[in-house]
């Protein structure tokens, strides 16, 4: 419960509100205001059905309804007289109506007048998350005894086993209140107690924080120096890690040191501040060259001399490395990575060279076929078409190509897609097309997704379009084909060749038959099935209402209520799972549109209309973003120390911040959805503006870094993505963009530019 106001807060302040037309037989034009976020039309509505029936808008709750909509409209005060009246009749949504109360009388700045509203929910079902925010209001306003009665003294706050924000908070209030020995070990606990000591939650760097306060930093081990120091780092204060970084430095004997100085490094390069970096991983060598640290360091300022201009020192330490460690789980990496520094200096033969060696020491392995695929490239980059075709067809023997398990890598389809896009420069169109076809394509499928696309693009010129049409002719004469698996490639060709609807009938009525007598191809049963919970009155009622913002607050759900509530987190829960079991090339036209729409919702439509176009962008890629970043959870955090739907980490969320004006901004804004649009509207413009008229890049950047995408398309020295998306260096970011961008593709398929459904 501890979340369940601040849920149900933030959710009613940015909802699109919708009504039932079942509520009034007169209801269709302020159904269609609401929708259309015409507040002044949709009160006059309600004002009138008001005036017709005083009993049954209050009733039917519409009272309740047209102080969320005051809400909207800005009115506040008109609609806390609203929220006055729900209350004081004891109505079922009596308790949402003091929620609101409490949150707007917080906005307006009365927090005595919040408490009071908050009182009045000590029953039922907010008692426990009202309690809490009694206890924050005491912190905040200074009354920390307050507080520590309302945490320990049974209350609704005090559970026996209170969450770790509770636990916070409590240790906060004994700290103000000068109770350093209640504090103290409350807040060891929660750095004890982190639920992965790898990734430091929120409140382990508050707790963090509070110890530097009171503790004497020349008595703290070096363990703790460094488990501070490591939940500094993970939370990106990296002035707050190095201190205790710092202080293991200067202690004479520390065995921390080297591992330390590597942090030290390791936060300057995170900074981008190569120079530092290099200062701090060159001591780890000089002064510990035989510590563990070391190996990282010799890597690591590898890295940062490319960064900084010389590359000859960069091989220099990679063959080092090699030299040093030339049985080390990790010696691909030296070879492959003095590769790409060549290529950044462009130095073609001389990472020629490098790869031939490379393929000599790892004859037969993975790291191999991650060289030749870097011929590839450099000869695709130098426009050497043949060469390429060669390199790309070496790869055909390889098994394993590395795919997302080492950088570099690669997979079937994008080596495929690379043959086509050559034989096209060749002009060899049949083969091209041939190699384009044989892509699987599906709504998750980025290279089937491109190789469509450069089959439009052959069908308009006119050596191309000849050798199209030459296919589809042959391929129409087997769609009549016995062998199901044959027609089903077939129809699904023809599908991909042909623009004329009458031929594209043909080939669906065909996938039809064949899909329907093949138990591959089964789609799963999705209901829309929700937990008893739902029959709550009160959630009945909001539900009537469309209020589904306040409904999932009350109860549970189904999938599409739980969107229209914009929680599609929990609608993509239900569908997810047994989507993964359908082919991914399951036919685009095949599927029911209420399953597609549900596994890529639309939220947040007001919050993406009016941030997305204002600057040049289109919602429905912000939406591709989101669903990636944060699968539409508001609160999540990840592994990276990234917040909120649009998974901003604290650096770029800082400058963000200034950039909107946003002068009193706190990290923890991110996690409320208006926030998070707005940010990450803001910041995808500003990719653009880098970018311009490039998705794939912007989607790079926002994952990798603008400087990082700068680089690869240095190295394919084109523009195009079909040259420069090969040569993204880390997995996690390929992967992404593959998912964005078919993402994006799907939500062009199901929307419109203003987020309506097509």
């Amino acid at each position: 419960m501890r979340r369940v106001l601040r849920i149900l807060v933030t959710l009613a302040v940015i909802s699109p509100l919708t009504l039932a037309s079942d509520v009034d037989d007169g209801s269709r034009q302020l159904l269609e205001s609401i929708e259309a976020n015409d507040w002044t039309t949709a009160l006059d509505r309600l004002q009138i059905l008001a005036a017709r029936d005083p009993k049954g808008f209050a009733d039917k709750n519409l009272d309740y309804l047209q102080a969320r909509v005051l809400e909207k409209a800005g009115r506040l005060s008109e609609a806390m007289a609203d929220l006055e009246r729900v209350a004081d009749r004891h109505s079922t949504l009596s308790d949402y109506a003091n929620v609101h109360l409490a949150q707007l009388a917080r906005e307006t700045g009365n927090l005595i007048l919040e408490r009071l509203y908050l009182y009045k929910l000590s029953k039922g079902p907010f008692a426990n998350a009202a309690a809490e925010r009694i206890a924050r209001g005491d912190v905040e306003t200074e009354n920390f005894d307050d507080a520590i009665r309302m945490l320990t003294g049974g209350g609704p706050a005090d559970s026996g086993q209170p969450g770790r924000e509770l636990q916070q908070l409590l240790a906060e209030a004994y700290l103000h209140s000068h109770q350093i020995d209640q504090a103290r070990p409350i807040l060891l606990g929660l750095l004890d107690s982190m639920p992965n000591p790898a990734q430091a939650d929120d409140v382990a760097q508050r707790a963090a924080k509070a110890l530097d306060l009171i503790d004497d930093q020349g008595a703290l081990s070096d363990a703790e120096h460094m488990r501070r120091g490591a939940i500094f780092q993970f939370n990106r204060d990296f002035s707050a890690a190095k201190i205790h970084f710092d202080a293991v430095i200067a202690r004479p004997g520390s065995t921390s040191a080297p591992d330390a100085l590597f942090q030290n490094g390791r936060a300057a390069a995170q900074q981008q501040d190569f120079v530092d970096a290099l200062r701090w991983f060159e001591r780890v060598l000089e002064q510990y060259p035989d510590a563990p640290a070391s190996k990282d360091a010799l890597l690591q300022a590898a890295a940062c001399y490319s960064r900084v201009g010389k590359p000859k020192e960069a091989e220099k330490r990679y063959q080092q490395y090699i030299d040093k460690y030339p049985a080390d789980a990790r010696l691909d990496r030296a070879y492959l990575n003095t590769v790409d520094i060549l290529r950044d200096h462009g130095s073609d033969q001389d990472a020629l060279k490098w790869c031939e060696k490379t393929e000599e020491a790892f004859r037969g392995k993975v790291p191999e076929a991650v060289a030749i695929f870097a011929e590839a490239r450099i000869f695709i980059a130098r426009e050497e078409w043949v060469s390429a075709l060669e390199q790309l067809d070496r790869l055909k023997t390889f098994s394993d190509l590395g795919g997302s398990s080492i950088p570099g890598g690669t997979n079937t389809a994008e080596v495929t897609f690379l043959k086509g896009f050559a034989l096209e420069q060749l002009g060899r169109y049949s083969e091209a097309v041939d190699t384009y076809l044989s892509i699987p394509d599906g709504r998750g499928e980025y290279y089937g997704w491109r190789a469509n696309d450069r089959l439009a693009a052959l069908s308009q010129v006119e050596a191309g379009q000849a050798a199209v049409s030459q296919k589809l002719g042959s391929v129409l004469n087997e769609l009549k084909s016995k062998d199901n698996e044959a027609r089903r490639i077939t129809a699904q060709s023809i599908l991909r060749l042909s623009t004329n609807q009458d031929v594209r009938g043909q080939a669906i009525d065909a996938l039809k038959l064949v899909i329907k007598v093949s138990p591959k191809y089964v789609l799963p049963a999705i209901t829309n099935a929700t937990t008893p919970m739902e029959r709550d009155s009160a959630a009945e009622a909001l539900k009537k209402l469309r209020l589904f913002d306040d409904a999932l607050v009350g109860g549970s759900l189904d999938p599409s209520s739980s969107i229209r509530a914009n929680r599609a987190d929990r609608a993509m829960a239900a569908i997810e799972g047994p989507w993964k079991k359908v082919p991914a090339d399951y036919p685009l036209e095949l599927i029911p549109r209420e399953q597609l729409r549900q596994l890529y919702p639309v939220v947040f439509t007001d919050r993406l209309l009016a941030y997305g176009p204002p600057r040049s962008l289109d919602p429905r890629l912000i939406l591709s973003i989101m669903r990636e970043e944060s699968r539409f959870q508001p609160d999540v955090k990840s592994n990276a120390a990234a917040r909120g739907l649009m998974q901003f980490i604290s650096t770029t969320s800082t400058r963000i911040a200034g950039e909107v004006g946003r002068d009193r901004f706190a990290q923890d804004d991110l996690y409320q959805p208006d926030t998070a649009v707005l940010f990450g509207s803001q910041f995808v413009g500003d990719l653009f503006a880098l970018f311009p008229q490039q998705p794939e890049a912007v989607i790079a950047a926002y994952n990798g870094g603008d400087d990082n995408v700068k680089r690869w398309m240095s190295r394919s020295r084109s523009g195009i993505p079909d040259r420069y998306v090969p040569e993204i260096m880390f997995t996690q970011t390929k992967e992404y963009v593959y998912r964005v961008m078919s993402n994006y593709r799907m939500y062009q398929y199901l929307y419109d530019e203003n987020l309506r459904s097509r």
